[in-house]
């Protein structure tokens, strides 16, 4: 309940103040409390204190800053990934009576690792679905008219950002499927006394499907966000975001920028495959208007060893979106890598 402010004013006159004090400060006493606002620009301890109408939208953001801070952890696991199965020892023929020994220290030293997989699947699950619960919120009438903020459109996209790094990496580590593939035979050997493996054996089941199937994260993106109806519009406000940044040079540093490319096709592929959109999205939103995008990127870093074509994206992501699929048609885009010079010259002032 708000406290009046009369009251809170009255209140100061409860406080005792020393006379003949030394200097105007008082008496030089430190005093810490709350949350350490390091971490956060926004989330102060006494932001409730001023009963604001962004109380709510800060502890959104606050949120978001939180889940992109924790998915960073997580692209810094996945990517320095490399593969254990290669530094295993190899049994010999004569010592072919200790390979349960082997396998069972095997699967405890391959456990560590999945044991981060794992936790990445439950971490992107998580997340995922507080971006879509925060999407979700802008579908009412009053939010829907006024939008969300600067900083919380900021936050969303660093968070989708995030997301698709994590999708990224997990498609072209190829020791990720190796080690678990070694993990799961392993597995089976040294399981086989122990009791009641049907929930473990459920876990790494679904563990590798989401490591095997290309763009999971993405897709489950997609399942969470249109559980609602009317989060074509959100997506449509981020979309347009991004373009105005990009084509009004507000951004100044290449990691925001980068960041806006990364996020851009992935916006569009979300709006496309949405039940109310189809060709409309690219009604609102010109088809050479994006590809003068991607024209003056052609090329950015996903990783500081790994690139990614923007456009790429789009064309990589219709075969997992089926809406988007038939929208392909429309695009008819050329990726960077598959002009010619003179294409390229020319590129995108073909219409």
């Amino acid at each position: 309940m708000a406290i009046p402010v009369e009251q809170a004013i009255a209140a100061l006159s409860t406080f005792s103040l020393e006379d003949e004090q030394p200097d105007v400060q008082g008496l030089a006493v430190t005093l810490v409390s709350g949350r350490s606002t390091t971490e956060s620009a926004v989330d102060f301890e006494d932001v409730s204190a001023y009963q604001l109408s962004l109380v709510e939208d800060t502890n959104a953001v606050t949120q978001l800053d939180k889940l992109v801070r924790e998915g960073k952890g997580m692209v810094a696991v996945l990517y320095t990934y490399r593969s254990c199965v290669k530094a295993l020892p190899q049994l010999s023929e004569s010592m072919k009576q200790n390979q349960a020994d082997l396998y069972l220290e095997t699967y405890q030293v391959l456990d560590i690792e999945i044991g981060r997989l794992r936790e990445m699947q439950r971490w992107q699950s998580s997340a995922a679905f507080k971006l879509a619960v925060d999407m979700h919120n802008y579908t009412q009438s009053i939010k829907k008219l006024n939008g969300p903020t600067v900083t919380h459109m900021w936050g969303m996209l660093k968070l989708l950002d995030v997301l698709l790094q994590l999708d990224h990496l997990k498609n072209v580590k190829a020791s990720i499927p190796n080690d678990f593939s070694w993990y799961k035979r392993t597995f089976t050997q040294v399981s086989a006394t122990w009791p009641d493996t049907d929930v473990m054996r459920e876990e790494l089941d679904d563990l590798q499907i989401f490591l095997s199937t290309r763009w999971t994260i993405l897709l489950n993106l997609q399942a969470e966000i249109f559980r609602v109806n009317g989060v074509e519009d959100i997506l449509h406000v981020l979309i347009i975001f991004c373009l105005e940044c990009l084509e009004s040079d507000r951004v100044l540093l290449f990691s925001e920028r980068h960041t806006l490319l990364r996020v851009l096709p992935v916006l569009v592929v979300l709006a496309t495959s949405g039940e109310k959109e189809g060709e409309s999205i690219f009604k609102k939103i010109k088809i050479p208007r994006l590809l003068s995008i991607f024209k003056r990127d052609p090329v950015i870093p996903a990783f500081p060893d790994l690139h990614l074509a923007p456009a790429s994206i789009l064309k990589e992501l219709a075969p997992y979106f089926h809406r988007l699929s038939a929208q392909m048609r429309l695009i008819g885009l050329t990726l960077p890598h598959e002009l010619t010079v003179k294409e390229a010259a020319e590129y995108p002032s073909k219409p």
